[in-house]
């Protein structure tokens, strides 16, 4: 009799520390794709370049190549929670990919802070490109046909820079053959 109560004590310890714990995941609730883009503030091609890890999130900095919807900055900070589990999405860094975007809920708005769920990152490229409009170049961004790099300056300004010394040095030669006319 004793070892029967000492095998169901076991036994029934046994089966409350086998029971899993809560288990959590991410539920996406099936949206179309043309719905998902119309709900989205922002979606945009770029490229992963740099990410700081957080408590419960990981923010990604991310050079877009182009945006749709609105015009974003060039280089723009995605915050999305850092476990696929809480619907956060994973980015590889250099890898150039289309993003779904929504505006901060925290804080004032700023245009080069976004959020980022999985749920909203799960259509294909195709689906982008059929609902998400006209692609835009992102604020910021170098014209492509006059691209010096930041900080340089174009061959427009540098021409415009010259014409207008060289002209000024006319104007001061004729001031100076003027004035030493009227003096002779």
């Amino acid at each position: 009799m004793w070892h029967a109560v000492v095998a169901l004590a076991v036994g029934f310890v046994g089966t409350v520390l086998a029971v899993p714990g809560t288990a959590h995941a991410c539920s996406c609730v099936a949206l179309a794709p043309q719905s998902v883009i119309e709900q989205s503030d922002a979606v945009v091609l770029g490229t992963a370049v740099e990410v700081r890890e957080e408590t419960n999130s990981r923010t990604y900095v991310v050079e877009v190549k182009q945006s749709y919807r609105q015009r974003v900055p060039a280089r723009i900070e995605v915050r999305t929670p850092s476990q696929s589990a809480a619907c956060g999405v994973e980015l590889t860094l250099g890898q150039e990919r289309f993003l779904v975007l929504s505006a901060p809920v925290d804080g004032p708005a700023d245009p080069t802070h976004w959020r980022a769920s999985l749920c909203s990152n799960l259509m294909s490229a195709d689906d982008i490109h059929a609902y998400a409009g006209a692609s835009l170049a992102p604020v910021g961004a170098l014209d492509s046909a006059n691209d010096d790099g930041p900080g340089e300056l174009s061959a427009g300004v540098i021409a415009g820079i010259v014409v207008g010394a060289v002209g000024g040095l006319v104007v001061l030669a004729a001031a100076g053959v003027a004035v030493a006319r009227r003096f002779r």
